[in-house]
């Protein structure tokens, strides 16, 4: 499918473009993208993550010319329907993954940046990690009376950007709350699949979440109904709700004690949120992550039968 991205305005659009900036455009078009994609499989778009070969072949975006009349980019991607078939999805979202297929790289970096500019707080396709790769999208332009403007030809409604865009972009970044250092003692329950996705049974109840790229399934499954000590950060969605938390340690308790040289946060999960975002409307926190998650796979997971 072709798209074209239009820029003018400029006295640099003249049919011509630097490589340095072609390079920012081409790397900021791909971050959107690949974010986008992942809040539509996953439902939480993460700054760090595995990569997929996969997801990485899904989002091959490609210049195929380059015209006059200020400064025509035209790229050319595939249908998800092509390079993501068999795609199983999740359940949780069959409505919206019924449509993936006929979306591409491109439309979503449309639609993600649509979106951004006409917030809706129910919206469940942003977050702050993705909003940050929106906001930084800013870099591309070399003028305030720039035009930037992303297109299919016709087939969907075209976007057109201005530099003072990124503004409201930037404002609406800042209004998500940031993830938040946590700390919870449970007995590990659950290993999901790749052994990524893992279940702390609490008091509370059962806490999803998922490993960060220094941890390997074994450094958690050997505490398998054992009680542990877990040290992360929780993650938010887009409404403020918690989403899950990114395990960056696991100890067995006394061995969390020693590690810290003072004593260790004896506030369970719920008040330590609390204490960290008074501002926020919601009281009922642990509540909303007990039992929660946006799907059972990871992305690697979800496209294993594609081998």
């Amino acid at each position: 499918m072709k798209y074209e991205i239009r820029l003018a305005g400029s006295d640099q659009d003249d049919g011509k473009i630097d490589l340095d900036r072609l390079v920012q455009l081409a790397q900021s078009i791909t971050n959107i993208a690949r974010g986008a994609l992942q809040v539509k499989l996953v439902g939480v778009s993460n700054e760090k993550g595995r990569r997929s070969e996969k997801i990485s072949t899904a989002l091959k975006i490609k210049l195929s010319d380059l015209k006059k009349g200020s400064t025509i980019l035209e790229l050319e991607c595939d249908s998800f329907k092509s390079t993501l078939e068999g795609q199983p999805g999740d359940l949780f979202k069959s409505e919206i993954l019924e449509q993936l297929p006929d979306k591409t790289p491109m439309s979503l970096v449309i639609e993600s940046f649509r979106e951004a500019m006409n917030y809706d707080e129910d919206s469940t396709f942003l977050d702050k990690p993705l909003l940050k790769k929106l906001k930084d999208f800013k870099r591309v332009f070399v003028s305030d009376d720039e035009l930037l403007t992303i297109s299919n030809l016709g087939s969907i409604p075209e976007i057109t950007l201005r530099k003072s865009d990124f503004k409201k972009i930037g404002v609406l970044e800042d209004s998500f709350p940031e993830p938040l250092e946590i700390v919870i003692n449970g007995v590990v329950e659950e290993l999901k699949y790749s052994k990524l996705r893992v279940g702390i049974a609490t008091k509370q109840g059962l806490v999803k979440a998922v490993l960060s790229e220094e941890l390997e399934p074994m450094d958690i499954s050997k505490y398998w109904g054992q009680e542990l000590t877990i040290a992360g950060r929780m993650h938010f969605l887009p409404s403020g709700k918690p989403s899950f938390i990114y395990i960056e340690r696991a100890f067995k308790p006394d061995e969390f004690d020693s590690y810290f040289s003072k004593p260790v946060n004896k506030l369970n999960i719920e008040q330590q949120i609390q204490k960290k975002i008074k501002h926020q409307k919601h009281t009922n926190f642990l509540g909303d992550v007990v039992g929660q998650w946006p799907g059972d796979e990871s992305i690697e997971d979800i496209l294993k039968d594609l081998d």
